[in-house]
């Protein structure tokens, strides 16, 4: 025999806020404290640990989801920023921004993810926000904005490692965000425009 129980439109609306109000509460948590376990996670989301678990069988689910809810929200922000329009370095700038302001909201995932999953693994998961902005180093190398000489897998994991190193010095309070930023975005430009400086 088939059951016929469903759960009520409610009870489904319910469940989808219960997990959001968990991952939000993990992000935040993460930045302050890397190490945040599932019960403090549960205290500052609002719900029972039980609840926790129900959505988030183990801390690696729950931080597999966060990331790639990240990785969603990353990617929606290159994309938004034009990576395809003007100048290269214009929209290098545009992307790293863009980039900048979303991974602000999970620092706590730089520093817990490269502890816990392998680099290969780490970059696969990170590739759909990665894709527009090889499309971008290689737009500039064509047009010798950026250096040609530069492979273009060792530019994105330069680009990725300074994003990840400004995050750092954020959650460890030695820079500000804005100045993280500026940091960021010079060195990038640095690094990518290196044939000129030569």
């Amino acid at each position: 025999m088939v059951s016929s129980f469903s759960p009520k439109r409610g009870e489904r609306a319910d469940a989808r806020r219960n997990a959001e109000r968990i991952l939000d509460a993990t992000a935040e948590l993460l930045a302050v404290d890397p190490t945040a376990s599932l019960e403090q996670i549960a205290a500052g989301a609002g719900v029972s640990r039980a609840t926790v678990y129900h959505h988030f069988p183990s801390r690696d689910a729950l931080l597999d989801t966060l990331t790639e809810r990240s990785v969603r929200e990353v990617t929606a922000a290159v994309k938004a920023a034009r990576p395809q329009e003007d100048g290269a370095s214009e929209a290098m700038e545009r992307v790293l921004r863009a980039a900048w302001e979303v991974i602000g909201h999970y620092r706590g995932l730089v520093i817990v993810n490269p502890q816990r999953l392998e680099r290969g693994e780490l970059r696969a998961r990170l590739n759909p926000a990665l894709t527009p902005i090889r499309a971008v180093i290689r737009r500039g190398q064509r047009g010798d904005e950026f250096d040609p000489e530069m492979p273009v897998e060792w530019l994105i994991g330069i680009l990725t490692d300074i994003i990840h190193l400004a995050s750092r010095h954020v959650s460890a309070g030695t820079m500000t965000t804005e100045k993280a930023e500026r940091v960021l975005l010079r060195t990038a430009r640095a690094t990518l425009t290196s044939h000129r400086a030569s």
